[in-house]
């Protein structure tokens, strides 16, 4: 058994147990605001960006060149809420995300995860009813370096190979600055609590 599918067999393992080490974190009434705050929230965030988007896809002669960044957790899923796999998608998100994909629009994933752990994630995005794209995680080399550094670089080259970035939706700044995007939209991550 060679590295990748031994630490390939480890993630599996703890995504199982429902617990990502640096990923997901178990939810307390003490730590962050409710579930139901969370939502509400997402949605102040999610409204005017959806809004945005619509108009931006009809404003468009083509959307095929068109694309949307999205980050994983606590963005795309819910994984601090419910720390379980798969993960259920942040409901605001995935709508946002199959009305961009019924137009055209490409979309893809961009996140700090380790790539050893890409099929698990794949299986849990395409299971809560997103179209991937793309999915770019870090390599080992890559999780040296800053998340922001490698979240950047990877939207350059999205924009190099042609595509107009949209959105760029994320619960961090490390997920959304650093440019290369028309528009960025951060959901709330409570100072960090959220990560």
């Amino acid at each position: 058994m060679n590295l990748r599918t031994l630490c390939r067999s480890a993630a599996v393992a703890v995504l199982a147990g429902g617990l990502v080490a640096g990923l997901v974190s178990p939810a307390s009434a003490a730590s962050a605001p409710s579930f139901a705050q969370w939502q509400s929230d997402v949605t102040a965030v999610t409204t005017p960006a959806m809004a945005y988007i619509q108009q931006r896809i009809n404003e468009a002669s083509s959307t095929s060149n068109l694309a949307i960044v999205l980050d994983i957790d606590n963005t795309s899923t819910e994984n601090y809420y419910h720390p379980s796999y798969p993960s259920p998608a942040t409901p605001q998100v995935l709508a946002i995300a199959q009305y961009a994909t019924s137009k055209g629009v490409k979309l893809f994933f961009i996140t700090a995860r380790p790539d050893v752990i890409d099929e698990i994630t794949e299986y849990n995005l395409t299971h809560d009813g997103y179209h991937i794209d793309g999915l770019y995680s870090r390599n080992p080399i890559q999780l040296f370096e800053s998340i922001n550094t490698f979240k950047t670089a990877e939207r350059k080259k999205l924009e190099a190979d042609g595509y107009d970035i949209i959105a760029n939706i994320g619960n961090n700044t490390v997920d959304i600055e650093g440019g290369y995007a028309d528009s960025t939209w951060e959901l709330p991550n409570y100072n960090g609590l959220l990560d």
